[in-house]
């Protein structure tokens, strides 16, 4: 496909040539002539390689992150814990999602390296960014939180008899049965608290390098791309680079 740009007076037309071979239709092949045009070109770090596999190792640990919250989620979901998701605002799901496609573009960005493709990485990280600071917050509301009902006591208040106007309550010592019916429940409940307390510690920890990751890949990726703009002004002004002494040997002879 080949672009050609003529100008009037007032008038700019722009004629592109598709391609009859091309099984795309012709705005897709409009839309990739653009992106892989010297506009959208990105600096030689990336083109060669030498940010492909920091980009792509990014980006799997980006997917990864995503896919565990959205198992984090489900995982809320199947037990019964709907009190916590929406204490949580249902943050697992679509903090996930927003990971997970991060992710996704990130490591599309190292596959095919073009100027537009890396300024949308950019701007879906520094939003990833900032959920990633939310999802520390969310997960330490939960862990803050219990996950399961408390166990029934049984040497609280019990009516203990009826003086034809109320109830007189006293204390109770609880049966054999009971306190080991009240030790099984408190066992099994401590038990699920650690589960649950150890995946929202987990789940910060996580967040915590998504957070490393989203800003260590803006950081390396912004600077490629200032690279790319010195590199492209050293091109298109070589004059500026001659020596002096170049145009005074010339006008002496």
């Amino acid at each position: 496909m080949t672009l050609t740009v003529s100008q009037g007076e007032g008038l700019t037309v722009i004629t592109v040539a598709s391609n009859p071979k091309s099984r795309w239709p012709v705005l897709c092949q409009i839309l990739g002539f653009l992106c892989y045009s010297p506009v959208c070109s990105v600096s030689q770090d990336i083109k060669k390689g030498q940010l492909k596999v920091v980009h792509t190792s990014f980006g799997i640990v980006q997917m990864l992150i995503g896919v565990f919250n959205i198992a984090v989620g489900i995982v809320f979901t199947c037990v019964g814990l709907y009190y916590n998701m929406y204490r949580i605002a249902q943050g697992p799901f679509w903090l996930g999602s927003v990971f997970l496609v991060a992710g996704i573009v990130c490591i599309l960005a190292a596959r095919f390296p073009n100027f537009c493709l890396v300024i949308i990485g950019m701007v879906l990280h520094i939003v990833s960014a900032a959920l990633a600071i939310t999802a520390v917050v969310l997960y330490s509301v939960d862990l803050a939180n219990d996950h399961t009902e408390y166990c029934e006591t049984y040497n609280s208040y019990y009516p203990s008899y009826y003086n034809g106007y109320n109830y007189g309550y006293g204390y109770r010592t609880p049966s054999p049965e009971m306190s080991r019916r009240n030790d099984i429940c408190l066992h099994y409940r401590n038990l699920i608290e650690m589960i649950f307390r150890g995946l929202d510690i987990m789940m910060i920890v996580l967040s915590v390098l998504q957070l490393c990751v989203t800003i260590s890949f803006c950081v390396l990726t912004g600077k490629a791309l200032c690279k790319k703009d010195e590199d492209a002004k050293s091109v298109e002004d070589p004059e500026l680079h001659k020596p002096i002494l170049e145009d005074d040997t010339a006008g002496a002879a």
